[in-house]
C-alpha cells in the first residue's frame, strides 16, 4: 500500500511542475489541509479543494514570474512512510534580470487516505531567504 501512496505524490508533483491545476487537484481529498509557512505570500493553512486551489494560485501568482522551465522541476526525492510520503525537493527561481537567483532545499509531508493526499505540509529551509529573494534584496 505504501508504494501505492508514493505514486499518489509523484502524480501531485508532476501536476506541480506541469502547472496542472486539474492534475494537483485530482491527487487530493476532496477535505485536504495544506500548511505552507504563514511568512509566505502565500502562506497559512488552506481547507478543501476551493482552498487547494487558492494555495496554488497564490504559489503560482508568487513564483510565476521568476521561474523558468527548468525552475519548475522540483528535483524531488519520494521517502515512503507508510500512510505518509516525505518529499525532499528544491525551491528554485531567477531574478526578472537573473542577477540573482534562489535554490533551497525543502521537505514536505503528506498524509495519504484513501489513494489521495489528505494532509500536507512543506517545511522550506529558509523562508528568510526566499522573503528577501522576492523582495528584490
Amino acid at each position: 500500500m505504501s508504494q501505492e501512496n508514493v505514486s499518489v505524490v509523484r502524480r501531485l508533483f508532476k501536476a506541480v511542475e506541469s502547472r496542472d491545476l486539474a492534475g494537483l487537484l485530482a491527487a487530493y481529498d476532496s477535505d485536504v489541509v495544506i500548511h505552507e509557512a504563514r511568512s509566505l505570500p502565500y502562506g497559512g493553512e488552506y481547507r478543501g479543494l476551493g482552498g487547494a486551489t487558492r494555495h496554488a494560485m497564490g504559489y503560482l501568482k508568487t513564483w510565476g514570474k521568476f521561474q523558468t522551465p527548468a525552475d519548475t522541476s522540483l528535483d524531488a526525492t519520494f521517502l515512503d512512510a507508510g500512510d505518509h510520503v516525505v518529499v525532499l525537493w528544491r525551491q528554485k527561481a531567477h531574478s526578472a534580470n537573473r542577477e540573482a537567483q534562489i535554490d533551497l532545499p525543502a521537505v514536505s509531508l503528506y498524509k495519504i487516505r484513501a489513494g489521495r493526499v489528505a494532509e500536507s505540509r512543506m517545511y522550506h529551509s529558509d523562508t528568510s531567504a526566499i522573503l528577501r529573494f522576492l523582495k528584490g534584496e
